[in-house]
């Protein structure tokens, strides 16, 4: 009885928190490392405080093509309780978005081997307009300087879910839960799905896995994946994404500090002008805990505290 109020709360909250930015989600590469990116439910997932820092440079070369810098932080409260900070900087061409979001999360057993957690996260965006980097025949133009969402700070609040079976996982979220511009729920929702295989007594760890990304007006897009990694110390990936884009990356792990690389080929429609886009990742897995208990869940695996 007391699960079915928890879950009432967060429903509950998550629509009271409904005056949120119409920014879209931005592009990431690195949601297999670090899936806290795009769902609140992760928060704590890595069980003692882990650092992440993202540069992405999407489809270089061309001017004012997108670009995102952020910064993440989270680890376990208790046992069952995480808590998270996410920041990032998005700008394309004139246009530029500064991000902050806390998060939480919650973790629950609902049976042998299983685990749901349910994450809620509450910030802002602050939208701003470069208008010196502009060249337009009317200064006033209402469509440019009319509208505060161009350079206004607005609240945003999105949800997700983490269910856990063994070595299966499922993470379902909606980081911007209505975007006032185009005045829709569920703006953007991420599905992602993964199923983890050990070899050879854990040196080696292969995850395949599915994202599916849904955008407001009927965008969808799928990204297939696979992830090896050997001895905790180095990993390799690739992905195939919908929209004609192949990935591949590379990373390492030195004790509690690790980089990774990822390159993107793009083969659709800006293909003959930007055909590549490019990710590096910084984190940083600390000795630290505020969790002085043991988590809900303890992983055999470096990236996840709750299988």
């Amino acid at each position: 009885m007391k699960y079915k109020v928890y879950i009432y709360i967060f429903v509950f909250a998550t629509f009271i928190l409904s005056n949120l930015s119409a920014q879209e989600v931005s592009q990431n590469n690195f949601y297999q490392q670090n899936p806290f990116s795009i769902n609140p439910a992760a928060a704590g997932i890595k069980g003692n405080l882990t650092a992440f820092a993202n540069y992405r440079d999407q489809w270089t070369g061309m001017k004012g093509a997108p670009e995102t810098a952020s910064f993440s932080l989270h680890g376990l409260l208790t046992g069952n309780m995480g808590l998270g900070l996410k920041i990032e900087q998005f700008s394309s061409g004139i246009f530029n978005t500064f991000s902050s979001d806390l998060n939480y999360s919650y973790r629950m057993g609902i049976a042998s081997e299983q685990s749901l957690a349910m994450g809620l996260s509450f910030g802002f965006s602050q939208n701003k307009i470069h208008s010196a980097d502009m060249k337009v025949g009317d200064a006033t133009d209402p469509i440019l300087y009319g509208s505060s969402n161009f350079d206004e700070a607005l609240l945003r609040a999105g949800f997700g879910f983490h269910y856990n079976f063994k070595n299966l996982n499922l993470f379902v979220s909606t980081p911007l839960l209505y975007g006032v511009q185009e005045k829709v729920f569920f703006q953007t929702v991420f599905s992602f799905l993964t199923y983890d295989f050990f070899i050879n007594e854990k040196v080696w760890f292969i995850q395949p896995s599915v994202l599916h990304r849904f955008t407001a007006g009927e965008i969808h897009q799928f990204d297939v994946n696979a992830f090896v990694e050997w001895n905790q110390k180095i990993w390799l990936n690739t992905s195939y994404r919908t929209n004609n884009s192949f990935l591949a990356g590379v990373g390492v792990m030195i004790k509690n500090v690790g980089i990774g690389y990822s390159f993107e080929l793009n083969k659709g429609e800006l293909s003959s002008i930007a055909p590549t886009s490019h990710e590096i990742i910084l984190f940083f897995e600390t000795p630290f805990s505020i969790n002085k208990k043991e988590p809900f869940y303890k992983s055999s695996r470096r990236y996840n505290a709750w299988n």
